[in-house]
């Protein structure tokens, strides 16, 4: 074959040009980093390494980042580098070097100088030549000289000290003054951006494939940014408030062992433990899990420690005890997750004899009996008991006993010789799913009564944690101060809203978008929501103390505030549930009405359940709005800036069946009681300076911000199972 159309595509001379531009745009991530991180006072830009001004480093990467970045555009325009320029860079480029130029040089003039308006005057024609020679010259050359001569400028007067961190501005129309501290980072981040930005373009010869590197670099370091602005918030929120939350906090050896364990087997569940069997992001992923799973195992073989040698550990005003004891609480949440990696892992138990599947049923009952006995302490928040026999733990040791003799004929089996497993007998992993049923029922019993099973190891009804800061009141009598009023009042009226507006703006997206037909009654909705999700929250404020009080108990109250955030919820969760379920495809529900399923089934088996992903993240969304709103709860809720006990919602519900209509009566006085949330007492502490310090607030913040989170993780996971389950 000839080689007349072979074509090098670089040579010798453009590769080390390639690697030069590359080390030049790592250069550029570097002093953008740098640059976030001292702007974030994570670095002190006024401080020193090695006698010289940390200042002053700065502007020497600045000044070496600047002359490689014109090396490489004469490189590209006198070296013989194989690249593939434009005639211009275009108008846009040049308005922002006319731009970046005039700000920089005015502002310099201006006020290091003591030009004043003369010196602004003076940045205009050094802006307006710049641009100039950067629309008229060669595109490798407009796009690196003007960004290498303003990146070494800035170099220079950073360098020499001509602008330092004790150096300030202040602007003549503002009433403000501008440190030096602030602008050196700015001025480095710039720098970065348009260095990045220019040594990108190089690397790809310029041209438009250059433009779209140096974009796509561009729009990184932006991304970069945003990450950083919301790691600094949640960092600077954790510095200030995790001092006062962690004080006097007294955690259990074998409780915080078990919560290890859970979380290391859910991390070995997801199967990310491997680097080796991942590609792309999902290896940078499994090198995270592998790092977070060994830290586990070392804290869980750290707890191990503590609890053999039989003393105490302290620090950072944490205690961890010696003690085998699990709490109740943390024993749900731990057979919860049992449960669910259970669920995962087995197919459904299917007897093929009689006496197995009377065995299944009796199992089913049982362990239906037991959540049903558990749901009804809860709501009562007492001890139910016959003849006074604990039913609860009766029920759940008997299936417990029950779940040990199938192990035991399990283990038997296996040792005797030619022996086969029983057919009634239950498999392992319904065993298993047996066993850690009756452990979540009784830790829920400990829970709701405060019992404790067991001696040294057994299960601690009030609990192995001790955390004042969550756990106390208010104006308790313990140490410090606690949100647990607030706490528990911001949860039940967040999930007061959910469950008001979710089923609602579900229920409306479905009849807008499967059978209201596009007209201007439909248009009229989506201007009305759209209009009604903009409407600022003190208005929706207004409403409920205007409106809604005075028809439930003429007073503010719980109620209340969870209609006020549920009518702010509905109108994002109706928009974003009906773009879910526009998305799904029409062939499914042409495929389900070709097999003749009704309309309504097809929407409650095959729509619903195809966008509940699109559903659930826009009540994400409308969770973490409603959740911080202040000001509809100085309005609506209006309760004691520190009170000292909590709502109890659901002792409070009082069921009386009578013989007039309805027949049966529901009533919650506590639901039409005042109360308090942690916006609310937030404000009270931050703002209005009442009854606590300015760390109790920063405290109250670091647990509000808990919170939002944990919702999120919540709505976050329910997403990712639908989706799984839409991929079945």
């Amino acid at each position: 074959m000839s080689d007349a159309y072979e074509t090098r595509l670089v040579d010798s001379g453009g590769t080390t040009y390639e690697r030069v531009a590359i080390a030049v745009v790592i250069g550029s991530l570097a002093a953008f980093s740098l640059g976030a991180t001292a702007l974030f006072e994570w670095i002190p830009i006024d401080g020193s390494v090695t006698g010289a001004s940390t200042a002053t480093y700065f502007g020497a990467a600045l000044l070496a980042l600047g002359a490689a970045i014109g090396v490489l555009g004469v490189l590209s325009r006198w070296g013989g580098v194989r690249t593939t320029p434009d005639r211009s860079v275009g108008l846009g480029d040049a308005a922002i070097q006319f731009v970046l130029w005039t700000i920089t040089t005015g502002a310099i003039a201006s006020n290091t100088l003591g030009l004043d308006a003369v010196g602004w005057l003076l940045g205009v024609p050094i802006g307006g030549i710049v641009g100039y020679l950067t629309l008229v010259a060669r595109e490798d050359i407009s796009a690196t000289l003007p960004v290498a001569a303003f990146v070494c400028f800035v170099g220079v007067v950073v360098t020499t000290g001509v602008i330092a961190p004790s150096w300030t501005w202040e602007p003549s129309g503002f009433d403000a003054v501008i440190p030096g501290r602030l602008v050196i980072p700015l001025l480095t981040m710039v720098g970065g951006l348009f260095a990045g930005r220019a040594s990108a373009a190089a690397y790809a010869g310029f041209g438009t494939r250059g433009r779209q590197n140096g974009a796509f670099l561009l729009i990184s370091l932006v991304v970069l940014l945003t990450l950083s602005v919301l790691a600094f918030l949640l960092v600077f929120v954790f510095e200030r408030g995790i001092t006062v939350v962690l004080e006097n906090l007294t955690v259990g050896a074998g409780t915080a062992l078990l919560l290890v364990v859970a979380a290391l087997a859910s991390l070995v569940r997801s199967g990310r433990l491997d680097p080796a069997t991942a590609d792309g992001t999902d290896k940078l992923l499994s090198f995270v899990a592998l790092a977070v799973g060994s830290a586990l195992a070392l804290a869980g073989a750290a707890l191990a420690f503590v609890i053999v040698r039989g003393r105490s550990v302290s620090g950072y005003a944490v205690t961890i005890e010696p003690t085998t004891v699990i709490g109740a609480a943390p024993g749900v949440l731990v057979g919860a997750i049992g449960l669910a990696m259970l669920r995962r892992s087995r197919s459904p138990w299917v007897p093929t004899t009689e006496r197995g599947r009377t065995v299944a049923r009796g199992l089913r009952v049982a362990v239906g009996a037991m959540i049903v006995t558990a749901f009804l302490e809860l709501g009562t928040g007492g001890e139910l008991a016959i003849g006074g026999i604990a039913v609860v733990p009766t029920i759940a040791f008997t299936v417990a006993g029950v779940a040990v003799v199938a192990a035991g004929v399990h283990a038997a089996t296996r040792l005797a010789v030619d022996r086969s497993l029983p057919a009634w007998v239950p498999p392992l992993p319904s065993t298993g799913t047996l066993a850690l049923w009756a452990f979540v029922v009784v830790c829920l019993h400990g829970v709701v009564t405060g019992n404790s099973f067991g001696g040294a190891v057994g299960i601690n009804g009030s609990g192995t944690i001790d955390w004042p800061f969550l756990m106390n009141p208010s104006q308790g009598l313990g140490i410090q101060k606690g949100v647990m009023p607030a706490l528990v009042g911001t949860v039940w009226i967040v999930l007061g809203a959910v469950v008001f507006a979710v089923p609602l703006a579900v229920g409306a997206a479905v009849f807008l978008t499967e059978y209201a037909e596009n007209s201007r009654f439909t248009q009229a909705v989506d201007i009305a929501t759209n209009g009604l999700w903009s409407t600022p929250s003190i208005v929706f404020g207004l409403f409920g103390l205007a409106f809604l009080v005075p028809r439930f108990g003429d007073s503010p109250s719980i109620f209340v505030a969870q209609l006020v955030l549920g009518f702010m919820l509905l109108p994002l969760v109706l928009i974003t549930s009906r773009e879910a379920m526009k998305s799904v495809p029409d062939e499914y529900r042409d495929a389900s009405a070709a097999l003749g399923v009704s309309k309504w089934d097809t929407i409650r088996s095959v729509v619903i359940p195809a966008s509940m992903p699109g559903v659930i993240t826009g009540a994400i969304l409308g969770v973490g709005r409603i959740a911080g709103e202040t000001a509809p709860l100085l309005l609506v809720l209006n309760g004691p800036n520190f009170p000292n006990a909590s709502p109890r919602v659901l002792a409070g519900f009082t069921v009386d069946v009578g013989l007039r209509p309805p027949f049966l009566h529901v009533s919650n006085p506590a639901l039409l009681e005042r109360a308090s949330a942690l916006p609310y007492q937030l404000y009270a502490v931050i703002t209005a300076g009442v009854g606590a310090e300015e760390s109790f607030g920063w405290g109250t913040t670091l647990v509000l911000l808990g919170v939002v989170l944990a919702f999120y993780a919540m709505g976050i996971a329910s997403r990712r199972y639908f989706r799984s389950k839409l991929h079945q």
